[in-house]
């Protein structure tokens, strides 16, 4: 878009229309002069396209943050953006290592199981991080980074269905040296120590190292032994190597390394039920009364919440102009490894458990870029190929504490009201206190799945004048994933139940409890053994949107866009059909045969249509507004049943709304930027959709996000520059579980941060003090289904609820000088 100020097109009106927009021209020329002068917003260039453009001439709804709105924002990883960006909601449940999950317009993907890609696809220096807890990792020096809304499956390829963070690191300086170091300090003895360092290395190449460690308290605090959990102890170094290397083609490698080794995600309790009891006789407690925000718990010593994440990565992107136009080729290999613990039962009484070395997450991925980008005339082409390769590997064990048999056996009633039963041997015919001992249930699930992903794509701007733009673009995607998965589980119980029920009828109304406390999905020995499948892919996706510059400064569009989120296998025992429930029927019973075809469920597509306007008013504002509906067919459903996650394919969901973003430089002192997402995200009323579901909004999807932030500075002497800086995020009412249980709904909330501080008028030196929730604002991530604390699975149940918590308030002071 031309520059030419918008507010010259007011002119040669008819008189009463003109009259009326002389006065609201006076007025705003008022509200204008209480200021001492307004400051020309910097343009923003963003690569969304895989073309580096102007923010305002782009059609597509998108958020950039730039590295001083970031900085003050305090945004070191995914997890903090959301303060900035009102469509993003970001949560975090049993495990940051496999439970983080970004949503935009109110569609994410529910739940840790690995098998489930993400609907927001992120990208660090274009290359993909296949899940979005592989890019919950200290960012390091953030040049910028772009929030895409809506589907952007052209471009970013499978599973951008919701849309695409985007993170650009800083590149290395090819013309000065220059270093900082950084220290923070704060409550819950929070420390951060971060260094970096560029400039010219050889060959006219620049290199850039950086690294930044972090370690921090938990939140919360474990009544039984005096630990704290959910706490920060995690490091990254990432070194570069990039330039020219002659005139027409330059370099950028990049290698990094990342590190935590924590305790993390202990959860609390929200709503008690009748189970404690049960709990207390077998010597465990939990918090009861309860009281969430006092941020106390109770957990076995014997087990942990055990958090250990290594990773690393190197890419190199070539960039090649060939005459006709420029060749980028971006190659990539990662590699992300956990191991994780885990007292799930989230008590002291040793109930269930995950041991060291028994829960480990493992990703290897090679992927390869390239594309051909040029100008022929009015048309901006580009076409391109992509390649990914993903190794996943997945060993679950969870084992019966010496606890369980008691436990389980007081649950009987519960399960069962009215019966007689009192002990899990009348069931199995075992001897009471042998059916279950310490260690016995699961003792190594093990799948492993291998991806293939290929596509081939273009992506052409047809200029058709100077202020009408055709945009065009097709993605062509096919897909093969093979499962091999090896269950094997030390639960005679559960074979000698099934044995029992089919031959004493008498027992029959006992089969929900033997499903659930001998045969529980956790460790379900009917379904042990090998099984193999493959999943197969191919999908169309694409875009086509045109924009029309109505002023030299006001851009509409209207798009159109398709996008997909590959299918594959639920990750998790819990998802093979159990033999046991063949005792259901009356004789002759069916047989019930576990498979991988169990396991496996289908892509999940997107049609969207959006309409939106990017202006620039007086060279100081700009006010970005898009309204959308977006349809989504197959929509992928993972479901926590407090035993296990089952996946499957719902057949319609829908999101429609309204966002809009305001940036305003009103003078060279004050910046003001806020934005404002009004989303109804729901279930199909389809009688094929769940009953509990029909017509409902989706997790974790309020209807309103209101964002806000403001940053002063003013000069206080010849050497000093004094800043204050706040944001503010409001959310309103959401139900943060997938069965949406009303146990499990948020009210509105608001968080706000602030921050003070000065630096030196030559930037050398920075000090500031900040905090973040300043308010203690308490508010809920996920609330759950406590496992084994019901009286039944699903919504209706007498069940006790647990919740993991949002941050509380913290504070701390930043020193930075800069070399």
């Amino acid at each position: 878009m031309r520059r030419t100020r918008a507010f010259l097109a007011v002119q040669h009106q008819p008189a009463t229309i003109a009259q009326g927009r002389a006065a609201g021209g006076l007025a705003v020329a008022a509200l204008l002069a209480a200021f001492p002068a307004a400051a020309e917003i910097d343009e923003i260039v963003v690569v969304a396209q895989k073309r580096e453009q102007s923010l305002q001439e782009v059609p597509i709804a998108i958020s950039a943050y730039g590295a001083d709105s970031l900085s003050e924002a305090g945004v070191r990883d995914i997890r903090d953006l959301a303060v900035l960006s009102p469509s993003l909601v970001l949560s975090s449940s049993q495990s940051e290592t496999a439970g983080t999950v970004a949503r935009i317009r109110g569609i994410g993907t529910t739940g840790d199981n690995l098998g489930l890609e993400s609907s927001v696809a992120v990208f660090i220096d274009g290359v993909y991080r296949n899940r979005n807890n592989v890019a919950l990792t200290d960012l390091g020096e953030i040049e910028r980074i772009e929030v895409l809304r809506g589907p952007q499956g052209t471009l970013f390829g499978k599973n951008a269905s919701a849309g695409v963070i985007n993170i650009i690191t800083k590149s290395p300086d090819l013309d000065a040296y220059s270093a900082h170091a950084d220290a923070s300090f704060g409550n819950y003895d929070y420390y951060n120590l971060s260094a970096g360092a560029t400039g010219p290395a050889f060959g006219g190449l620049g290199f850039r190292l950086d690294g930044t460690f972090t370690k921090r308290d938990g939140f919360i605090d474990d009544l039984a032994s005096g630990s704290e959990y959910n706490d920060r102890d995690r490091y990254l170094l990432r070194a570069q190597l990039g330039g020219p290397i002659s005139d027409d083609l330059d370099l950028r490698l990049i290698v990094d390394y990342a590190n935590r080794d924590e305790t993390c995600c202990a959860s609390v309790s929200r709503v008690v039920g009748p189970t404690a009891a049960a709990i207390a006789a077998v010597g465990g407690k939990v918090v009861n009364p309860p009281d969430p925000y006092a941020r106390q718990m109770y957990s076995n010593p014997q087990r942990g919440y055990d958090q250990d994440v290594e990773e690393w990565g190197a890419s190199a992107e070539v960039n090649w102009d060939i005459g006709i136009g420029t060749v980028t080729s971006i190659t990539a290999y990662r590699k992300w490894d956990s191991d994780r613990s885990q007292d799930i039962d989230f008590t002291n009484a040793d109930i269930l458990y995950r041991a060291p070395g028994t829960y480990e997450n493992n990703f290897e991925t090679f992927s390869q870029e390239l594309r051909l980008a040029g100008t022929t005339g009015p048309v901006d082409w580009l076409l391109g190929a992509y390649y990914i390769n993903e190794e996943l590997t997945f060993i679950d064990a969870v084992r019966t504490g010496n606890a369980y048999e008691g436990y389980a056996n007081l649950l009987l009633y519960g399960l069962n009201p009215g019966g007689g039963l009192t002990q899990l041997s009348t069931i199995t015919g075992m001897a009471p206190g042998s059916v279950f001992v310490d260690g016995r249930g699961a003792q190594s699930d093990h799948f492993k799945q291998d991806a293939d992903s290929w596509a081939l794509f273009t992506h052409n701007i047809w200029n058709i004048s100077d202020d009408l733009r055709l945009t065009i673009g097709l993605r062509y995607t096919d897909e093969s994933k093979d499962l091999d998965a090896r269950l094997v589980a030390d639960n005679p119980a559960c074979t000698a139940a099934a044995a029992r029920l089919a031959a004493v009828p008498a027992l029959l109304p006992y089969l929900t409890a033997t499903a659930q406390l001998v045969c529980t999905p956790l460790y379900n020995s009917l379904v042990d053994g090998s099984y193999a499948g493959t999943h197969d892919d191919e999908e169309w996706s694409g875009t086509i949107a045109l924009s029309y510059d109505i002023t030299a400064d006001w851009l509409a569009y209207v798009s159109y866009g398709r996008g997909y989120k590959a299918g594959g296998f639920n990750l998790d025992r819990a998802g093979f059909a159990n033999p046991l429930m063949a005792l259901a029927f009356p004789p002759p019973r069916p047989v019930i045969t576990p498979s991988a075809r169990d396991l496996e469920f289908s892509n999940e597509t997107v049609d969207a249509y959006e309409i939106g306007s990017k202006s620039r008013l007086w060279d100081f504002l700009t006010l970005n507004v898009a309204a959308f509906y977006e349809e989504f067919d197959d929509f992928q459903l993972n479901s926590f049943t407090g035993t296990g996650f089952t996946v499957s394919n719902l057949p319609k969901v829908t999101s429609k709304g309204v966002e809009l973003e305001v940036l305003a430089q009103l003078t060279d002192s004050l910046r003001l930027q806020g934005g404002a997402a009004y989303t109804d995200a729901r279930y199909d009323d389809g009688t094929d959709t769940p009953a509990a579901l029909r017509s409902q909004r989706l997790t974790n999807a309020p209807f309103w996000v209101v964002t806000a932030a403001a940053t002063w500075e003013q000069p206080i002497s010849d050497m000093l520059t004094g800043f204050v800086h706040g944001n503010f995020r409001f959310n309103s009412d959401m139900n943060t579980g997938s069965d949406l249980d009303i146990e499990k709904e948020q009210s509105s909330y608001a968080v706000v941060d602030a921050g003070l501080g000065f630096r030196t008028n030559d930037n050398r030196w920075v000090f500031e003090v900040w905090g973040n929730n300043i308010f203690d604002r308490d508010y809920a991530q996920v609330v759950f289904d406590a496992p084994l604390q019901g009286t039944g699975t699903g919504p209706g149940s007498t069940q006790t609820f647990n919740a993991f918590l949002g941050d509380p308030a913290t504070w701390g002071m930043t020193v930075r000088v800069n070399f």
